[in-house]
């Protein structure tokens, strides 16, 4: 009896495990050494038995993962290089963990994800028919890079805007139509869809072509725009939970940050920016100066404009106003002949 305890005890020890909870863990269960699809075991402690061999399970991060993809040199058209970088965040999904281990775990899905967007952004950068045409334009484009990125790496998985003729445009040209208010200022690639007069012609023509063919159909377009829009202005402010069913995430965070010019276009660039700024403060310094003036030559001064306009300088330190004391030494016989004329005794 007494060894059927021990035996019946060692058992349930030796299948006595624990998923830890901090970071958190979640266990895909196997059976033989075989994953077994769809089923999991959360955090805490947990019987497998005769662990590993008939029960078992793979421990699993399930951790949000936050990492940097840096295009290191994106040229557009205008043969300038650009550094862009993207922050990408995801976390396993729990009923997808073989195709998550499947792809390399962490750090096999990292590898995808950077491939994938460091691709599409060079793509999208260096295009003729898309993208920036210039360097200035790149850090001008966020929301359409996002858009393209978007589009590229989860697109199967968004708000579908729907076949015909609403192919005929790319969707953020959409985005950008459908924008309250629209926008007046354009990139050279955009230009051919907005028009010199901003009027839009090629993509009215294309919503003319949707209306012909289902009347109404035009506002379920922009209603289906304006979710995509939801959609990837989620991902960028990383509230998304956009399932990625090939690689076994949940993509909650993919966004442009800031873009840095690189080279000699960057040493121009930060010249001009430094010469707007000063031109900016000149221009705001003669405001005031303009205005003290006018202040001045009002009641309660009444200064002529020659005068307060000195004034004015002095203040601020443009002239330098000196008062001269001369003090005059007379010997005592010329003093006596002085207060002789003037009638008073010494």
């Amino acid at each position: 009896m007494a060894l059927i305890i021990f035996v019946i005890g060692g058992i349930f020890l030796q299948g006595l495990r624990k998923i830890s909870e901090d970071p958190p863990y979640k266990g895909q269960r196997t059976r033989w050494g075989k994953r077994l699809e769809g089923e999991f075991v959360d955090e805490g402690w947990h019987f497998f038995l005769l662990y590993p061999f008939f029960d078992g399970f793979v421990p699993v991060k399930m951790e949000r993962v936050t990492f940097k993809v840096v295009s290191e040199k994106t040229r557009t058209p205008d043969r300038a290089d650009s550094k862009v970088p993207v922050s990408v965040t995801f976390r396993p999904d729990s009923s997808l963990l073989i195709t998550y281990l499947n792809n390399g775990g962490e750090e096999g899905i990292k590898k995808q994800l950077e491939g994938m967007v460091m691709k599409r952004i060079r793509e999208w950068a260096s295009g003729n028919e898309e993208g920036p045409a210039t360097w200035v334009e790149l850090n001008q484009s966020q929301a359409e890079a996002a858009s393209v990125l978007v589009r590229k790496i989860v697109g199967k998985h968004l708000t579908d805007i729907g076949d015909g003729p609403q192919q005929e445009v790319p969707t953020w040209i959409w985005l950008r139509y459908f924008s309250r208010p629209r926008p007046t200022k354009h990139s050279e690639n955009e230009k051919i869809w907005a028009d010199p007069d901003n009027s839009w012609k090629k993509v009215t023509d294309v919503i003319k072509k949707i209306e012909d063919a289902q009347p109404g159909s035009s506002t379920t377009l922009e209603k289906k725009v304006g979710e995509r829009r939801k959609e990837i202005s989620e991902l960028q402010q990383g509230t998304a939970r956009i399932s990625l069913p090939d690689l076994g995430i949940i993509l909650e965070r993919l966004n442009l940050e800031d873009i840095d010019v690189l080279g000699e276009v960057a040493k121009v660039a930060e010249s001009e920016a430094r010469e707007e700024q000063e031109r900016k403060a000149e221009d705001l310094e003669l405001k005031f100066v303009r205005e003290r003036i006018a202040e001045l030559m009002l009641p309660p001064f009444n200064y002529d404009k020659g005068e307060a306009r000195d004034i004015v300088q002095t203040e601020r330190g443009k002239v330098v106003r000196a008062i001269k004391d001369n003090k005059i030494s007379v010997d005592a016989t010329t003093a006596e002949m002085v207060v002789a004329i003037m009638g008073r005794k010494p």
